[in-house]
């Protein structure tokens, strides 16, 4: 009565299923593994291939932006600096640490990563 074809298909689906959830797991574990006990847990540590990124020349603000599916209006609005000073700065614009410190807040990172 059962059918070997459809209890094949369904468990290679969840092989495939569980072979997903370890690498969720996995990216998670690097996401997390930079986080100090005691630390400020409103700044998360990014991950090493964002840290890469930065270290390789692309702006900080962009790529930390990115990473957390910002628009610059919606980090505009966070932070209450406007789209167009937003988009300045990525494109090299220097800032002061007034405005290093607002955006790091609204990013959640520690002020040096953006400096």
């Amino acid at each position: 009565m059962q059918d070997p074809k459809l209890i094949y298909s369904l468990e290679v689906r969840v092989i495939d299923l569980e072979q997903k959830v370890s690498e969720l797991e996995s990216l998670l574990n690097e996401i997390t593994s930079g986080r100090v006990k005691g630390t400020d847990p409103s700044v998360v540590p990014l991950p090493p291939a964002l840290l890469k990124r930065i270290n390789e020349g692309e702006h900080p603000v962009r790529v930390v932006r990115q990473f957390r599916l910002m628009t610059q209006k919606e980090l505009g609005e966070l932070c209450g600096i406007r789209p167009n000073h937003i988009s300045a700065i990525e494109r090299g614009m220097s800032y002061g640490l007034k405005t290093a410190k607002r955006l790091a807040d609204a990013l959640a990172v520690p002020v040096d990563i953006l400096t």
